[in-house]
């Protein structure tokens, strides 16, 4: 019932839509495990039912948002997740305070196994490792952050990088697989 009253409501005009997203939250907090105030929550997001999510205040989460898996995410206060991004945590994910996700990131804790060659990868299990991010981190367009990895705070990582090592504090990191290029003046 307010589902269809939201969408029709936000078909109104543009101008409505930063307070759809407010109300929006403020109704679906009974979703996550902890919900800080303030929070934006767009109306397309999905949550996988098993994941434990913890969200502190003024989080924004946009349009086509997907956080999966049957692990934890925490996102701290301030943090945005642009458009279409998607979060797997099958154990761990934390997200610092006043980051920044661009559209299409992909984050993730866990990957396939694929060592054998006479049974399929579907059926050889995973690797897991927790993923960390710092707080004032900044991660352009279609980044992909693989399981293990820690970004310290203040860094930035380029669009389209693949991070698969640890990122230090206040780097700028980019590429295939992402390497620092320089470092950020404090």
């Amino acid at each position: 019932m307010i589902g269809p009253l939201l969408r029709g409501l936000s078909r109104r005009g543009a101008r409505l839509h930063p307070y759809l997203n407010r109300l929006r939250y403020e109704l679906c907090r009974w979703r996550f495990d902890e919900a800080g105030p303030k929070g934006s929550l767009a109306g397309d997001v999905r949550i996988s039912p098993t994941l434990r999510v913890r969200l502190a205040e003024r989080v924004a989460l946009r349009r086509g948002v997907f956080l999966g898996g049957h692990g934890e995410i925490t996102i701290g206060a301030g943090t945005v997740l642009n458009e279409g991004c998607i979060i797997a945590a099958l154990e761990r994910v934390e997200i610092g305070a006043n980051c920044l996700l661009a559209p299409r990131v992909y984050i993730l804790d866990v990957d396939h196994v694929f060592e054998r060659g006479d049974i399929p990868i579907a059926e050889q299990g995973y690797n897991v490792a927790p993923v960390v991010i710092g707080d004032g981190v900044w991660i352009g367009t279609q980044a992909v952050i693989c399981k293990g990895v820690s970004i310290g705070p203040g860094a930035v990582i380029g669009a389209n990088s693949v991070v698969t090592r640890d990122i230090p504090a206040m780097a700028v990191a980019a590429g295939l697989p992402a390497k620092v290029i320089r470092m950020r003046r404090e």
